[in-house]
């Protein structure tokens, strides 16, 4: 019988050390112990990690932090259970699923919080692939549909508070290029559609949400807002590098291509996402009728013109 006990205590004791992360925290978030396994799976030794605050979110979307399930708890008194995650000492990925438990005193202080966690990081890894392939679009490596409407409806200022100044424009740009998968195949299609979404990319900053809608029309959003005269000079900058010829390696002659570009604003244009992805998509159609290779801005119906499209500004 005292053997079973022994062996149970020394399987109980193993798991502790080779199964799950064990760690001891401070109430200022503060690592005090930290068992084997988990500076085996972070190349930290303990003495490098005791007395730091680890696990510090970059990005509270997808991750929370030592200290803020440390407020949770001191707010609600509960244990806190989430996915945690920490750059290895080589700068991997250590993702954790967590749960965090508050030890008190004799009078009933917290004086300390206890973390018990299973490694995650495979698990995390393969969730994060089937995210990406299920919201960009592989041909052209920008957001597909779905991935484009989320992005743009989770950053589109839709709040009072969080518009922008009168001074600066928001636009919403439906972009179509010239079909040419009829004429030269859907592989030149392919490589010229590559080539066209390169171009745009040079044209635009990193914060500015680029989408494939499906086919040959894509979207821009610039979250932050342009002003005036910046869009303008922005979208003749997108309409001449389109008008370059693109050279593919299918094709003994260059290939022509030309841009159709419709913009809306919020909020002159819509009050959120969907109508003002509508007002660009008309005035899309406008500038596809009178021949392409243009931009239109989209006005509101009795502002200016009967049919609510200003003319084309100039390029």
């Amino acid at each position: 019988m005292l053997l079973e006990k022994k062996l149970e205590l020394e399987d109980v004791h193993f798991m502790e050390e080779n199964a799950f992360v064990s760690l001891v925290f401070d109430t200022a978030g503060r690592i005090i112990f930290a068992n084997r396994y988990f500076c085996q799976l972070s190349g930290f030794s303990s003495d490098e990690i005791k007395g730091k605050v680890l696990f510090q979110a970059t990005d509270e979307a997808s991750s929370s932090s030592v200290l803020t399930a440390i407020n949770i708890i001191l707010l609600t008194g509960e244990t806190w259970h989430g996915e945690i995650y920490q750059p290895t000492k080589n700068g991997e990925q250590l993702w954790i699923d967590a749960r965090l438990t508050p030890r008190k005193d004799e009078q009933g202080e917290v004086f300390a919080f206890v973390m018990l966690g299973f490694d995650i990081t495979r698990h995390m890894t393969i969730r994060e692939k089937l995210h990406y392939r299920a919201h960009n679009d592989a041909l052209t490596r920008t957001l597909n549909r779905q991935g484009y409407f989320i992005r743009s409806r989770k950053k589109n200022p839709c709040q009072p508070e969080r518009m922008a100044p009168t001074h600066s424009w928001r636009f919403l740009i439906w972009i179509t290029s010239k079909n040419i998968n009829d004429d030269l195949g859907h592989a030149a299609g392919d490589e010229v559609l590559r080539c066209f979404i390169s171009r745009v990319k040079n044209c635009i900053s990193q914060d500015t949400l680029l989408g494939r809608l499906g086919g040959d029309e894509f979207a821009l959003t610039f979250i932050e807002g342009i002003d005036e005269p910046d869009g303008r000079q922005l979208l003749q900058h997108i309409v001449e590098e389109t008008r370059q010829p693109m050279t593919i390696t299918s094709q003994a002659q260059p290939v022509g291509l030309s841009v159709s570009i419709g913009v809306a604003r919020y909020p002159e244009h819509g009050p959120n996402f969907s109508s003002v992805l509508k007002a660009a998509d008309t005035a899309l159609y406008k500038v596809k009728a009178q021949g392409g290779d243009d931009f239109i801005n989209y006005q509101v119906t009795g502002v200016t013109e009967p049919g609510g499209i200003i003319s084309t500004l100039e390029c």
